[in-house]
């Protein structure tokens, strides 16, 4: 019997990007005895992405939302309209991730091989460059030392690496290690994704790195680039603006970071908590 992959999307206002990402996702070389199953929520979309994947794609599950999901509330959703048919595992996509050739086939074979350890419950990362520069830009992370900050992860070119958490952008969940962890905890926007790597790691489930950089996506200057409009961490822009981005549903909002850090450093929150805040308080 066919093993199902429920492939776990959420967008909003990118219909090119979507369009493109679910035609890539479609030209996969599926590995036989495997199928797609792939939900979509349109978190509000004003510019007719919805319509447009269901024209398109009509074997695409199309979930219509009110806007105020953002990613990880979307994906919550998704997951949980996925997890009724019981699939055999999910893939996290994100709309603006665009496979490469044999993406699909390398995360499974990295599983099996850890499947044939007795290892099930292995979540498999899909490493992301950026498509002008060639340069590693999201997949698997490590541990710096510091609660709030991780280190990425440069695959290896033909072997495995494995990694304590990681960027949600293409990640392969299988249904044992769904079964022990559940749904990710929901945040306003990000974080979700870090969260659930810490919490497999925490219950000792393998995170593997597979080989190579298996898709394409371009870095957020929102997050990466420092000197970015869009950053709250640019020392250029008055104070009000960095601190409005600061606790804004896509910078750090307070309840969120605390939760996080609660979750992942315990007391250790009280000292790392309030860090971010002041920097943008004090202008630097």
């Amino acid at each position: 019997m066919s093993k199902c992959i429920a492939v776990l999307i959420t967008c909003h206002n990118r219909k090119p990007k979507t369009l493109k990402c679910l035609d890539v996702l479609l030209k996969q070389d599926i590995p036989s005895g495997l199928h797609l199953d792939i939900y979509l929520v349109d978190d509000g979309s004003t510019d007719g992405t919805g319509e447009a994947v269901r024209d398109t794609f009509p074997n695409v599950h199309v979930i219509r939302a009110d806007g105020s999901l953002f990613w990880s509330g979307g994906m919550r959703v998704a997951w949980q309209h996925a997890a009724r048919v019981d699939a055999d595992f999910y893939l996290w996509l994100n709309d603006d991730t665009y496979l490469l050739p044999g993406c699909i086939r390398r995360l499974f074979v990295a599983w099996s091989e850890y499947a044939a350890r007795g290892q099930e419950g292995c979540i498999v990362v899909a490493s992301c460059r950026d498509p002008d520069t060639g340069q590693h830009s999201y997949g698997g992370a490590i541990r710096t030392g510091r609660p709030d900050c991780y280190a990425p992860v440069i695959p290896d070119p033909v072997s495995a690496k494995e990694c304590v958490t990681f960027n949600g952008n293409c990640v392969l969940i299988p249904k044992a290690a769904f079964r022990i962890l559940g749904f990710m905890r929901r945040f306003e926007h990000a974080l979700s994704d870090t969260d659930y790597g810490l919490f497999a790691t925490r219950h000792g489930l393998p995170i593997v790195i597979a080989p190579g950089h298996l898709a394409e996506c371009k870095p957020n200057p929102a997050t990466e680039c420092r000197h970015d409009d869009s950053n709250w961490q640019n020392p250029a822009l008055p104070r009000g603006v960095r601190w409005q981005k600061l606790v804004g549903t896509k910078g750090l909002p307070p309840i969120d970071f605390w939760r996080f850090l609660w979750a992942h450093a315990s007391i250790r929150a009280l000292w790392y908590w309030p860090r971010p805040y002041l920097r943008v308080l004090l202008g630097r």
